[in-house]
């Protein structure tokens, strides 16, 4: 059925304070290039079960976003759905970030939001445009992870060339985020990063 592929493009599309367009994250954590990137960390490396609650905790994030968002394309349509990311996002995160004693919080490429700052430690990675997890101690002992978010095809319902969006998607999201170039991407395109810090 075509609809529930469709569905998937408001997975975690316009999640613009917060997550992302695609579950597609890499989660890898025991990878080699992992293990080396954390090697090559300044603050040294973060303990097994830490990595594990920072990977529950933003697989959580996506599932219950997933599942309001395809809750509200089914009843409403894409463009409330639009409005869940604008609307519901944030308590959404607030309440996984709750439930599993972490911060969380979300970095975009290409947006201009002042809720989607990089923390100081992640700014190397951003930079680079890093599309592998990283975990990293922290100088003030917190434990730390930035997971990258890439773009599927059915994201680009919203997040494509403009010339391929609806029309209605297209005016909700220029209307709730006049300040974000959120359009314009390509599949497989680094869309931003999801950061958990241990509380």
């Amino acid at each position: 059925m075509f609809l529930p592929q469709r569905l998937a493009a408001f997975v975690i599309p316009c999640f613009v304070v917060m997550v992302g367009c695609s579950a597609n994250t890499e989660t890898k954590s025991t990878s080699s290039k992992a293990k080396t990137d954390n090697a090559q960390s300044p603050f040294g490396n973060v303990d097994p079960n830490d990595q594990k609650k920072f990977l529950a905790a933003k697989d959580a994030l996506f599932t219950k976003l997933s599942g309001k968002l395809i809750q509200t394309m089914s009843e409403q349509g894409p463009v409330a759905a639009i409005a869940i990311c604008n609307q519901e996002a944030p308590q959404i995160a607030a309440s996984v970030a709750e439930e599993n004693s972490v911060q969380i919080g979300r970095i975009g490429v290409r947006l201009r939001n002042p809720k989607n700052v990089t923390p100081d430690w992640a700014e190397a990675w951003v930079a680079a445009k890093s599309d592998s997890p990283k975990f990293l101690q922290l100088a003030d002992g917190k434990s730390a992870a930035l997971f990258p978010i890439k773009l599927q095809a059915t994201c680009l319902m919203c997040h494509g060339p403009k010339n391929q969006i609806a029309a209605d998607v297209l005016a909700e999201i220029g209307k709730l985020y006049p300040d974000d170039q959120a359009t314009g991407f390509s599949e497989g395109e680094l869309r931003g990063w999801v950061w958990v810090i241990s509380n």
